[in-house]
């Protein structure tokens, strides 16, 4: 069985339509359409899968494997607050 490849997709803002969708490989196609579609006045978005849907999907886990990896994420992530990886020296916030 293949594995699902991850697509970038182009929606319209207001209806939610797909109007076009590629691989993740080919972003630039999909950039490239949304700004055509944008030039002919239509609002749209451009979605990327993220980095954590990417290598979930790539490594076939399954919807409770993929729920337990984006939690132990965020654990993570928070565990860092206030580290020298979200403030400069000052303690001011990065963003």
């Amino acid at each position: 069985m293949e594995k699902e490849k991850s697509k970038i997709l182009v929606r319209d803002v207001h209806s939610k339509q797909t109007l076009f969708e590629c691989d993740l490989v080919e972003s630039d196609r999909a950039y490239k359409f949304a700004a055509e579609m944008e030039t002919m006045g239509l609002d749209v978005e451009v979605i990327s899968p993220t980095l954590t849907e990417t290598l979930s999907n790539s490594l076939g886990l399954t919807n409770d494997q993929i729920r337990e990896y984006k939690n132990s994420l965020d654990e993570e992530i928070e565990g860092h607050d206030g580290s020298c990886c979200f403030e400069d020296s000052k303690g001011k916030p990065i963003h």
